[in-house]
């Protein structure tokens, strides 16, 4: 025999003789009386027995209750979750209708979606983004506020809210979303921090977009980004200044032009302004310093043009001609320089002079309508209508570049005259004279010429 089984013979065994034994002992009759029912004469091992088993029916009683009770939960989460999976399948499509452009498609079912869980997060920023594809932004803007009120600190949902108001031009709740998101994570925000820059350069509020720049600045890690970042800076504290200026303010103008310029001296615009603050506060040789040292850092014209502009102001114009005379003589590059001397030359109705001046570079620069606009006119005016009228037909095949004689750098728009600021781009400081050199043909060894005696 095993002795496994030898034990459980051996606890069967106990088991019998411990309840026969305590039958045994438990023979004597009790009397038990229970309310509204007859008392009763039973062995005192039977009272006991009843009591036990009224105990155990009693727990069997409350274990039915607590399955019956766990049954009916599952069930009902079993069912909850079948319908929440079938909620999802239609959120899913309207995914899916909505990153294949079909936007009034996938409204409809976020909004099947809704129906069946009205609080629905994520159903309620889709349809929200959904109906600002579609340019119904007052309905996104009640979608994504809903979606806020259940999730306070959602950045998407914020995000999306914050171009919502930018589009319904609502700026100040714009400027609260945005202010919002920086609060939740300052650090990392950076798309809100532009956002919020770009809505006070909209506002014109230079300051407040100065103050927000280095924060960008420190946030972006890419090289391409931080040099990005510091145009936008410069042209910010460009404008800042320009700003400070026109309110008179010539001390706090002066030291933000410097500073954008510490941080790059070919800034063209902010030369020009330097020069202009010094000349509102009276110190006249400042300013032509400013404008001078300007162009010898950065080459530009307009900058002798700012100088020349300022003897012509005084009724100095032989110190007009003289700049452009004395920059032509320093100069490598005298096509830009003797353009503008003729321009100069024009204005002044000395038309021999101009004339020369555009002669002289004629063949040396191309794509420049303007210049042969220029001797068509001092022809015309000298009397020598023929040649005229061949240099007018000379820029007939040009005539939608006619007199735009400066070029952007960044997206080559062209423009009649010089500015700080290309509105097509967004770039400071990329418009400038667009005088190019022309392709002269290469020397070629033409053979030897033969006579004869015929």
């Amino acid at each position: 025999m095993r002795f496994r089984t030898l034990i459980g013979f051996l606890l069967i065994f106990g088991f019998v003789w411990f309840l026969a034994s305590t039958i045994a002992m438990n023979r004597d009759p009790v009397d038990i009386s229970l309310a509204f029912v007859q008392t009763l004469n039973v062995e005192l091992w039977m009272a006991l027995l009843g009591a036990f088993g009224a105990g155990a029916a009693l727990i069997l009683v409350f274990d039915i209750a607590g399955g019956a009770r766990r049954f009916a939960r599952d069930f009902r989460a079993r069912r909850l979750h079948r319908a929440h999976e079938r909620t999802e399948d239609i959120y899913l499509h309207g995914l899916d209708d909505m990153v294949n452009g079909r936007y009034e498609q996938a409204v409809a079912q976020f909004d099947k979606v809704l129906a069946r869980e009205p609080d629905h997060l994520n159903a309620l920023i889709k349809r929200g983004d959904s109906l600002q594809s579609l340019e119904r932004h007052r309905e996104a803007a009640q979608s994504l506020e809903r979606a806020i009120g259940e999730s306070p600190e959602h950045l998407v949902a914020l995000y999306s809210l914050s171009d919502v108001y930018i589009h319904l031009g609502d700026w100040e709740r714009a400027e609260q979303v945005l202010e919002r998101i920086i609060q939740i994570d300052p650090r990392t925000t950076v798309s809100a921090h532009r956002k919020l820059r770009d809505l006070k350069i909209r506002q014109k509020d230079w300051a407040a977009a100065d103050e927000l720049q280095p924060k960008i600045e420190k946030m972006v890690t890419l090289t391409a980004e931080k040099e990005k970042a510091r145009k936008m800076w410069m042209g910010i504290r460009f404008e800042l200044g320009r700003e400070q200026l026109a309110k008179g303010r010539l001390k706090e103008a002066i030291t933000t032009f410097q500073s954008v310029l510490k941080r790059d001296g070919e800034f063209v615009p902010a030369h020009l302004k330097l020069g202009e603050a010094h000349l509102k506060g009276g110190d006249t040789d400042e300013a032509l310093a400013a404008w001078r040292t300007g162009y010898e850092a950065t080459g530009s014209t307009e900058l002798l043009a700012a100088v020349q502009n300022y003897y012509l102001t005084i009724e100095r114009p032989e110190e007009a001609i003289g700049t452009w005379k004395q920059a032509i003589v320093l100069s490598e590059n005298e096509a830009p320089l003797r353009y503008c001397l003729g321009k100069l030359y024009y204005r002044l109705f000395m038309l021999d002079e101009a004339l020369k001046e555009f002669r002289l570079i004629e063949d040396t620069v191309s794509g420049l309508p303007p210049l042969h606009v220029y001797i068509a006119r001092v022809l015309e005016s000298k009397g020598d209508f023929k040649e005229a009228l061949s240099k007018s037909k000379t820029v007939l095949g040009e005539v939608g570049g006619l007199m735009q004689d400066f070029n952007c750098g960044s997206c080559q728009a062209r423009y009649a005259e010089w500015r700080d600021y290309c509105e097509r781009c967004g770039n400071w400081n990329t418009v400038s004279l667009d005088v190019r050199a022309a392709q002269r043909p290469e020397p070629s060894i033409l053979p030897a010429p033969t006579w004869s005696s015929t």
